[in-house]
């Protein structure tokens, strides 16, 4: 809308207007009514995928034979490498190390060990009490850890080298090791060391959770020479709606995995990935892994909202494709730098961190004040961000500029409880906006300058939003 102002693409996004149009086109072009019945709908979803795979790679211009699988989100994301891992080491239990703890997904810390992140899956439903407790099929002695993003103040925690002492404890115990490094996390804070797979899997896997879409074609470049596995979505950074994930897999670790002879066969069942994945979704070299309960027109499960929300997120991929890298690095930079010029001329508000196009926010209690929002105010504020509160801020004169700018529904990027003493808010460029500043700075400027300012109104009233019962 263009009464609305969106700056909370850390977050989730709402569809935008180029995302929902082109999936509205796919939905009615090949979705809506397939003649054939379930054969033809689950070829449709063959074909679109397998387009989709080409065009994500053809947009992140990933390297010759790199693989993709698609995935529902960037939780069950992280259940692809515990997969992968068995399918290559059948023999070897595993434990996998996560990093970031509080500032990536919150589904992905026990997905990453085989459990359940959720009451529903996509394909079981609601997923009963007793499933949910022993998690998924063949992820029973998958163990790990979880390593924090930041220390009780604040302050960032050196977690490569964690990963370094948990790779050689587990190698050393005998157990296949999978590391992760984050790639931005929620406030867009980058682990020092991306972890490569050793001896192109066989010794460990590396992962790369570059699921904010925050990242130079170099830098996944970089990954995949390495063979990282790389978690990836379009649902941050290029907009599309939530749950739209992505596993880019290097070309020497598909090549492994299109030769080997040993599927994880009981990970694939309908409570294991069948209860997320199908067939369509998965690339070539992963055949072995197909038929059975990931068939879609033996389960009658179809991941059609993926294919949609794919379709969205890569319309956003597809129109900045004309900005190059270093362009785009540079308009970040400079954007972020205006954005903390005018959060720091506030006295309510102080700049946190800036991450590439991300930049996190604290708000005073009180004028004057050394005191933050804590997490359950800074909800409040967020909260109070999408809504009109003209009408119970009344210290401002009616029909005055800040009156309308107390009025405009602004969505910026949902809270971080980053130490003990505060939490902080997110402003971030997405591609619309990204795309918005390439080609009217001062009314982009403008935009982020209303949104400044009703933070800073809103922190200033807190207490009357407050009482207000908002």
């Amino acid at each position: 809308s263009q009464d609305e102002i969106f700056r909370g693409s850390c977050t989730g996004n709402p569809p935008t207007s180029r995302g929902y149009e082109a999936a509205k086109k796919l939905y009615e072009q090949k979705l809506q009514n397939p003649i054939g019945g379930i054969e033809a709908l689950n070829d449709a979803l063959n074909n679109i995928f397998e387009n989709q795979r080409q065009r994500i790679a053809k947009c992140l211009d990933l390297p010759p034979g790199s693989e993709i699988i698609l995935c529902p989100s960037g939780s069950d994301a992280e259940y692809i490498p515990v997969a992968i891992g068995q399918c290559l080491h059948p023999d070897k239990a595993i434990s996998n190390g996560i990093s970031q703890l509080n500032e990536i997904g919150a589904g992905s810390a026990p997905a990453s060990v085989g459990k359940f992140f959720s009451t529903h899956a996509p394909f079981l439903g609601e997923i009963s009490s007793d499933t949910y407790l022993n998690g998924l099929d063949g992820f029973e002695n998958v163990e790990g850890i979880a390593v924090c993003a930041r220390n009780k103040d604040g302050s960032v925690v050196d977690v490569s080298s964690q990963m370094s002492s948990f790779r050689k404890e587990e190698l050393a115990a005998g157990r296949f090791p999978i590391l992760h490094g984050v790639f931005g996390g929620k406030t867009g804070v980058r682990d020092e060391v991306m972890p490569g797979s050793d001896d192109a899997g066989d010794t460990t896997l590396g992962v790369v959770d570059a699921c904010q879409g925050r990242f130079t074609v170099e830098e996944m470049k970089s990954w995949l020479d390495q063979d990282s596995l790389v978690l990836f979505t379009a649902s941050k950074f290029y907009q599309a709606p939530p749950f739209c994930g992505a596993v880019i897999i290097s070309k020497r670790i598909a090549e492994k995995l299109r030769n080997t002879s040993t599927p994880p066969t009981k990970m694939l069942s309908p409570v294991g990935l069948g209860a997320f994945l199908t067939d369509a979704e998965l690339p070539a070299c992963l055949e072995g892994w197909k038929g059975g309960p990931l068939d879609g027109n033996k389960s009658n499960s179809f991941n059609v909202g993926l294919a949609l929300r794919w379709e969205a997120g890569l319309a956003g991929m597809e129109a900045i494709r004309h900005i190059s890298d270093i362009e785009r690095t540079k308009l970040c930079k400079e954007w972020a730098s205006k954005i903390e010029e005018m959060v720091d001329s506030n006295e309510m508000l102080e700049t946190f961190c800036v991450e590439r196009s991300i930049v996190s926010i604290r708000i005073k209690k009180k004028v004057g004040g050394n005191d933050w929002l804590r997490m359950d105010e800074a909800r409040s504020l967020f909260r109070w961000m999408t809504l009109d509160v003209s009408h119970v801020i009344e210290n401002y004169d009616p029909g005055s500029e800040m009156m309308q700018v107390l009025s405009i529904p602004m969505f910026i990027g949902q809270p971080v409880n980053v130490s003990e003493e505060y939490a902080i808010v997110r402003m971030a460029l997405g591609v619309e906006s990204l795309l918005a500043y390439s080609s009217d700075k001062e009314g982009t400027l403008f935009e982020d300058l209303q949104t400044v300012q009703k933070l800073e109104a809103l922190a200033k009233h807190f207490d009357a939003l407050s009482e207000s019962g908002i």
